[in-house]
């Protein structure tokens, strides 16, 4: 790990925690991805497909549960006391990861821990130093990258992320304002869909994109990428000689330093190749369950 950054720490929690939600141990899952976000906010990449997963894996209900937990790892967990002893007093409170930060300096911490504003140094990205300088450091440059990033969302959430419950776009909204509850019978056929493959494609293909629509990637963030890629590859169903190509590409462009317009351009090269691979691994009929033996 390059100077002992702290993306390999938040990487070993993420993939803990995707462990844990394949053998269906949803609640020691949701613990787990929280503690790595404590670690690093980079982890909100896989924060959509993490939601798709628990919301079909779990049925809504007990999904909305799973996300007041995982705040509550980051504030405090005196609800959580509370609603096991039903009491709550301040002997109960336990203090967790961020509570002290936002008590003293919210405004700092949330300010420091998302940084919007943030202005990325050209000399240090691996991934876009191909476009050059200008429309580098250009605002609507980043201004695409962030739409690029939300249509890439929207595309792989109705037909690849939610694909287990096989909702469309006018019963997903009423789907989770509660205005449309699956009868149990539904609900336990669509949790059996969200088989351990499904659960790492989808985690893995957020990541992914994420990565992709990235406005600067650092040395460090190949952390998230060296197991996912080769996964997604292998599981799109693609040639074993086009696989290693493009492992070998990303392994030559991620150790090139300082990156140049080559080596950047096939990071991005193999980033686009890896999200359209995602999406045909989600496709795959050995991602979920066969409908006959679900029902």
């Amino acid at each position: 790990m390059l100077r002992l950054f702290n993306d390999g720490f938040a990487v070993f929690s993420l993939f803990a925690a995707i462990l844990a939600w394949q053998r269906r141990m949803w609640t020691v899952g949701s613990v787990l991805f929280s503690l790595g976000l404590g670690v690093k906010m980079s982890l909100l990449l896989a924060l959509p497909a993490v939601g798709a997963v628990l919301l079909q894996g779990m049925g809504r209900d007990r999904a909305l549960k799973q996300a007041v937990l995982m705040g509550q790892v980051q504030v405090s967990d005196c609800a959580f006391d509370a609603s096991r002893y039903g009491r709550e007093t301040n002997d109960d409170c336990q203090i967790m990861l961020g509570y002290e930060f936002l008590a003293a300096h919210p405004r700092s911490y949330l300010s420091r821990a998302f940084e919007f504003s943030r202005q990325f140094m050209f000399k240090w990205t691996v991934n876009w130093r191909f476009v050059g300088k200008d429309t580098f450091l250009s605002r609507p440059f980043a201004l695409g990258l962030l739409a690029a990033h939300v249509a890439l969302i929207l595309v792989f959430l109705q037909p690849r992320w939610l694909k287990p419950a096989g909702v469309d776009w006018s019963t997903l909204p009423r789907w989770v304002l509660r205005l449309y509850t699956p009868p149990p019978m539904v609900e336990e056929r669509i949790s059996r869909r969200v088989t351990p493959a499904f659960v790492l494609s989808a985690i893995l293909s957020a990541i992914t994109i994420g990565c992709l629509c990235a406005r600067s990637l650092h040395y460090q963030f190949y952390a998230y990428l060296a197991w996912s890629t080769p996964f997604l590859l292998w599981r799109s169903g693609s040639h074993p000689v086009l696989v290693y190509l493009t492992w070998a590409a990303q392994e030559w462009a991620w150790n090139v330093y300082p990156s140049t317009n080559i080596s950047s351009a096939v990071v991005v090269g193999c980033l686009a190749l890896t999200t359209a691979a995602s999406w045909m691994a989600l496709d795959k009929p050995d991602v979920l369950l066969p409908a006959k033996k679900v029902v």
